[in-house]
């Protein structure tokens, strides 16, 4: 007889999955799955007449994707479900969403346990809006080929997500995700962009990053927020909105941080004792922690076959214990790309007490080149084009991109199901009224979480004689002493760049008065660089930033109230190469 579980906890999953998990030394739940990371190009939008998606989302056929719908509803009402409501967002904006997940393979079960401590137990009371259908299985025969009837190019081994926003007038989102196991891209990435999408429409700003009691930190996939964020004074990580309030001329005044989720889904590649993530981690005999895809002492992964499902698990070899997790080894798991959760509650016990007003704005890149460890932002317009031209080096987080390759992107491309312009005129407004100069209500800052000076201006790795490589790291310790002069106002003197013209810290007080050691001998880009290479390496941001400003933006509503955040890098005027080396040989050793 087919079963529908709902809402159950986490006693249930221990015994439910117990075939399916190792139990680590340390007290930790070790899963796996097929699937190493999401894939975001297998994303598609159904949407109402006159609704405009934006730069790089898919459309897709309403007729074809409602009949999509049908046949995968009639798949679920064969098979086991668990069903699970819950509501995503603080106050004051609460959401509701229910998660129906597929467990013809029990193991799939594994999602919604996860799950369970990404959301907040559901209080009776926040109206059911936003519907996740998780089928992680491929889908049989019988039902691939009635798809391929109204989709001929389907392929049932191959991830679908398929968004429907056709019933937002009701405020009914809906979203349905086939042959994706893995948690992030079943049930994480799909909550966030219906919940998202809902709090856009109402007027709030979506954040894709983490935030303290009065600071954000926004990013692109594995950019390092969760890095930066996670510590005792941890509010949120990874998903937030933020609710403007208003004066009666209209004029925002100061604006309400809402966390989106109960717990972090973080990266464990590299972890060690001295990480911010560690304490997380080890909480495991005090709360539950659930580990993915990470190497472990005497644990091996292997490939079982339960009914026609096939699954990927840890095992532990035989005549042996389970011992810890290698957070810095990868070759038996088969991917850098390991996760755990832990709740928030496990590091901040009163985390979701507080009020939290926005204060202070950090937007994290990972360059290998000429972007220095920090600098401000004063221009509300360089800081629109900054957030809507946001660059990384992609890691093993997202499936479907080379590793180390170099990515630009609206800074929350990934979770947004409608044009860019809206959010970023929405922006531009805040930064305006709030004010971001240095004597504003706001601090708009970037920060740097890769090296300086490793890539040459082709991204190729730079090696001095003996083959080592180079350039200068920049540290968690670096960019977390940083953020702490930034949020206690302690920098004293921001100096005006050369090229570009945004504000760095004077690299001589970090030196002398913020224990920063060697922070200009280290950071000086003519000891990486020679003047000439630097204005290269510009010429090339200016090219790369206005190209895809121009497409993101391009054709969307309200283009036109964009064209100078759009054209704002090629109407820079760079200087000649002695006013460079006049400024490093100033203020840098």
């Amino acid at each position: 007889m087919r079963k529908v579980i709902r809402n159950p906890d986490d006693e249930f999953f221990k015994e439910y999955l117990k075939p399916y998990y190792v139990r680590t030394k340390d007290g930790q739940y070790l899963v796996s799955c097929n699937q190493a990371g999401r894939r975001p190009d297998r994303a598609f939008y159904m949407i109402p007449e006159g609704y405009k998606l934006g730069y790089g989302q898919k459309q897709f056929s309403k007729d074809v994707g409602q009949a999509i719908y049908k046949i995968a509803m009639d798949y679920l009402d064969t098979v086991d479900i668990l069903v699970q409501d819950a509501i995503q967002g603080e106050e004051p904006y609460k959401t509701g969403i229910q998660i129906t997940t597929s467990i013809d393979c029990p193991h799939s079960a594994y999602i919604s346990w996860i799950g369970k401590h990404m959301v907040y137990h559901h209080d009776d009371k926040t109206k059911l809006s936003c519907f996740n259908f998780i089928i992680p299985e491929e889908l049989p025969e019988e039902y691939a080929s009635r798809i391929r009837e109204v989709w001929p190019e389907y392929d049932a081994s191959v991830p679908l997500t398929l968004y429907d926003l056709t019933e937002t007038d009701k405020d009914i989102r809906k979203v349905v995700s086939i042959r994706v196991d893995y948690f992030g891209g079943a049930y994480k990435k799909p909550n966030l962009t219906l919940v998202w999408n809902r709090g856009e429409a109402d007027g709030l700003i979506s954040y894709h990053g983490g935030c303290t009691q009065s600071r954000v930190i926004k990013g692109l996939s594995g950019t390092g927020k969760t890095t930066l964020t996670v510590g005792p004074q941890l509010e949120q990580d990874d998903a937030l909105l933020g609710k403007i309030y208003y004066n009666g001329a209209k004029k925002a005044e100061k604006i309400s941080l809402i966390g989106l989720e109960a717990a972090s889904f973080a990266k464990s590649e590299g972890l060690s004792s001295k990480s911010p993530e560690w304490s997380g981690l080890m909480r495991a005999h005090e709360t539950c922690v659930i580990a993915m895809n990470i190497d472990c002492e005497n644990v091996y992964y292997d490939y079982e076959m339960v009914g026609r499902h096939k699954i990927k698990v840890p095992r532990v070899e035989e005549g042996k214990e389970p011992g810890a997790l290698l957070t810095k080894e990868y070759t038996l798991s088969g991917t850098r790309n390991g996760r755990f959760i832990f709740d928030f509650s496990a590091l901040n016990p009163e985390w979701n007490e507080k009020e939290k007003w926005l204060k202070c704005e950090a937007l994290v890149f990972k360059r290998f080149n000429t972007m220095e460890p920090i600098f401000r932002v004063v221009d509300p317009r360089m800081a629109v084009a900054l957030d809507s031209a946001c660059e990384s080096i992609i890691t093993s987080a997202v499936s479907g991109k080379k590793a180390g390759a170099k990515v630009r992107s609206y800074a929350a491309t990934d979770f947004m199901a409608r044009e860019q312009t809206q959010q970023a005129l929405l922006k531009w407004k805040v930064y305006e009224d709030l004010d971001i100069s240095l004597n504003g209500n706001l601090v708009f800052f970037i920060m740097n979480s890769g090296y300086v000076g490793r890539n040459d201006i082709k991204g190729n790795t730079r090696k001095d004689a003996q083959g080592n490589e180079l350039g200068e790291k920049i540290t968690v310790e670096d960019s977390k002493r940083l953020l702490e002069l930034v949020d206690n106002n302690s920098i004293e003197e921001w100096i005006r760049t050369p090229i570009f013209g945004h504000l760095v810290p004077n690299p001589e007080e970090l030196d002398e008065k913020h224990g920063m050691k060697n922070f200009s001998t280290r950071f000086n880009l003519l000891n990486h660089y020679t003047s000439e290479e630097l204005l290269a390496f510009a010429r090339q941001d200016i090219e790369e930033r206005t190209t895809f400003l121009k497409a993101t933006f391009g054709g969307q509503e309200n283009e036109e109230k964009l064209k100078s955040v759009i054209e704002y890098w090629n109407n820079i005027v760079l200087p000649d190469k002695r006013e460079v080396e006049k400024f490093y040989k100033k203020y840098y050793k």
